[in-house]
């Protein structure tokens, strides 16, 4: 595990991120290291998107 994605998680528990969502961010973040405008910008944030679009389905993010 490298610092970045220690670092996310710690983020994660602080701010009372469930830990399945945390983990599929760091995910993410290890599959597409490079964003700049010739890496894989576009398709991480449709991967985002997806995300977070299940994590409301699922209610692991709720609003007020």
């Amino acid at each position: 595990m490298n610092e970045y994605t220690e670092l996310l998680l710690s983020l994660a528990k602080e701010h009372h991120i469930p830990d399945e969502l945390a983990e599929s961010l760091s995910e993410l973040m290890q599959k597409y290291p490079d964003l700049s405008q010739w890496g894989s910008h576009a398709e991480l944030k449709r991967k985002l998107e997806m995300l977070t679009e299940s994590a409301f389905k699922d209610k692991l993010i709720i609003t007020e």
